[in-house]
């Protein structure tokens, strides 16, 4: 609900210099080595292969002239070496260990703000949705403008949204203005965790592409510890309703510092070479001049078509209104009956399917590579983020309220209960980097964490009730926390595998709207559930006492202040939320079953090369024998389940 990146697992320790250094290098050896002329800007469609090694013909849409982004990664690529590579991730952990900070607090500084400021508590799950919402509908828009105007460009522009929208969230005085606010931030937050994942991918190797794009998250495992600290520093004293404004605002000064040298860095080593720059410049001198006018309607034509303006508005009004509307029309003021409700779940489907046909016949650059569904890694890989995330965050919502008001943990408690998944993913995504580097295949990790999720939450309808102690609570998020290492990440990567590199900024964010839009759906079905449970059993339970009900649903948190523990009112909220964790978590198991399911027989045990993509191993005749033998897709066994 404060726009946490799921995917991103924080703590752990780093590893020694001695354990990174031959890594980098062996990086920066294959970034050279795979490095293209930089004045190249076309590819030969008939050498374009898919993973499987059968060709695509040119109308696939597959292969294409390079974007500009594409070329600057490429131009980086060449110039990699073990300094650059070193600033580069040392610059982007420090980034990600104070967006991962701000992700551990905001969490608990909104639950004070719906709950004290604004008297609205019960709309945690309809911002958490709009959240969703908008990190998915971000993620197309933000990719396209890194292509067509360079990641450096889209970098910025998302460091800007994160400051405008943490200004106007700490600066709120309604429901309203913070959703706004939140919704601009979203928008920033989203695209540096896109662009951080991009530029990885763009640089590295597919043999340690789990390992790389997980690593700038590793520091971030303090926050598990220091965030319970900082989150009391602001709401353990003070005025309730003003304190939660200052932990928003300080990230308004950190993150733009943090992000500076990053954006140094990639101007400084993207940019065209001096020889480059002079044979684009006599190019440029050879065309014939055109008056003004005409150039401002090519350019600004050119643009409009690069960046499928329509395909951007079909998907954000599409989905924007499909997806809000399911929240909005579980809430209790609004029922699925409500003639608007309707008339924007109508609107919003036929939008989708409006962009659905838009992208895939008359899109000249579409959004999304539709070319590239075909391939049976690519549909598993997104049923696993339909899946995936929508089993945590159906389980995941309301923890904080459930912790503190039913359980009765304090602050600190409750902060730490929900950084445990954090802390132990963190452990098992080392391993799993590590692990998926020598044994070079991703398949067998995603299973174990499935099989792992599916047992954590399976025993949370034994250990997640009022009654049990901190332990039994700590026990399941654990389990529940190593799983996650074992599958966003790997998974991520397995699906860029199957995408050639000028797909690799698409096929990335097609991912991760999926991985969103479901998290939305998540909120959705879980805040569903809680808004119809427990008003109900509040009201069974206090007897029918609407002041009380009223308080104790809209403002769980002043309630447990005015009925501490061992009191009748207090045993009754406690027994209410139970009975609704107990629906939310059997629904949850049932889900964390199919994407069991999905990670085993719909995607395939790709052998990891050292290059950048398969395809790429593909279209150097000199590796696609080597490839086809003995880094393709595994041979069909029985035993190649795994």
């Amino acid at each position: 609900m404060s726009g946490k990146d799921e995917r991103v697992l924080a703590p752990g320790d780093a590893p020694t210099d001695n354990a990174v250094t031959p890594t980098l290098a062996r990086e920066a050896g294959a970034g050279a080595a795979n490095a293209v002329d930089e004045g190249n800007y076309h590819r030969d469609d008939k050498s374009a292969s898919d993973v499987d090694g059968s060709l695509e013909d040119g109308k696939s849409g597959l292969i294409e002239e390079k974007s500009k982004g594409v070329v600057e990664m490429e131009s980086l690529q060449g110039r990699l070496n073990v300094k650059i590579l070193a600033v580069l991730y040392g610059c982007f952990m420090l980034l990600a260990y104070c967006l991962s900070l701000n992700q551990y607090t905001s969490s608990y500084f909104l639950n004070y703000a719906v709950s004290y400021s604004f008297g609205k508590h019960s709309l945690q799950a309809t911002i958490g949705t709009i959240t969703s919402v908008f990190q998915a509908m971000s993620q197309p828009p933000i990719a396209k403008f890194a292509d067509v105007f360079g990641r450096v460009n889209a970098y910025v522009g998302c460091v800007i949204f994160y400051v405008v929208g943490y200004i106007i969230v700490a600066s709120s005085n309604s429901i309203t203005t913070y959703a706004v606010g939140n919704s601009i931030y979203i928008l920033g937050i989203s695209g540096l965790f896109l662009l951080q994942n991009i530029i990885i991918s763009d640089i590295s190797s597919l043999r340690n592409r789990y390992w790389w794009t997980f690593f700038p998250s590793i520091p971030g495992a303090i926050n598990a510890f220091v965030a319970a600290y900082v989150v009391d520093s602001f709401l353990g004293h003070g005025d309730q309703t003003k304190q939660w404004r200052w932990g928003f605002g300080i990230f308004i000064i950190l993150t733009p510092v943090l992000a500076t040298p990053i954006t140094l860095v990639l101007w400084r080593y993207t940019r065209p070479t001096r020889l480059l720059r002079q044979e684009q410049k006599a190019a440029k001198a050879a065309k014939v001049r055109l008056p003004f006018a005409d150039r401002f309607w090519i350019g600004t034509k050119a643009f409009f078509w690069q960046l499928d303006f329509i395909g951007l508005v079909l998907f954000t009004l599409g989905f924007g209104l499909f997806f809000v509307t399911i929240t909005l029309a579980n809430s209790r003021t609004a029922r699925w009956s409500d003639a608007h409700s309707i008339a924007q779940l109508v609107v919003g489907f036929v939008l989708i399917c409006g962009f659905v046909v838009w992208e895939r016949f008359y899109a000249p650059h579409p959004l999304l590579p539709f070319a590239l569904l075909r391939r049976k890694t690519v549909i598993g890989c997104t049923l696993i983020a339909l899946f995936h995330p929508m089993a945590g965050r159906i389980v995941g919502g309301y923890l904080t309220t459930f912790f503190q008001v039913a359980a009765e943990q304090s602050i600190i408690s409750t902060s730490r209960l929900t950084s445990f998944p954090t802390i132990a993913g963190t452990v098992t995504a080392i391993f799993g980097g590590l692990a998926a580097r020598h044994f070079r295949m991703l398949k067998p990790f995603i299973i174990l964490g499935f099989v792992m999720e599916v047992l954590a939450i399976g025993l949370m309808i034994r250990f997640r009730r009022s009654t049990n102690t901190q332990g039994e609570l700590a026990v399941v998020q654990l389990l529940r926390g190593a799983a996650n290492g074992f599958i966003p990440f790997p998974t991520q990567s397995l699906i860029q595998a199957a995408a050639p590199h000028e797909h690799l900024g698409a096929i990335t964010a097609g991912w991760l709207v999926v991985y969103y839009l479901s998290g939305g759906i998540g909120s959705a079905i879980g805040g569903a559930m809680w808004t119809n449970i427990v008003p109900d059993k509040l009201e069974e339970y206090l007897n029918g006492n609407n002041t009380l009900i009223q308080l104790a649903y809209s403002s769980p948190f002043e309630y447990a202040k005015l009925y501490p523990p061992g009191t009748p009112e207090r045993a009754a909220i406690a027994r209410a939320q139970d009975e609704a964790q107990r629906v939310i978590v059997i629904v949850g198991l049932c889900i964390a079953i199919l994407a069991l399911l999905s990670s085993i027989f719909l995607i395939d045990n790709y052998k990891l090369t050292d290059n950048q993509s398969l395809e790429e191993s593909e279209r150097n005749p000199q590796l696609a024998a080597e490839k086809r033998e003995q880094e393709g897709v595994q041979p069909k066994r029985w035993y190649n389940i795994l």
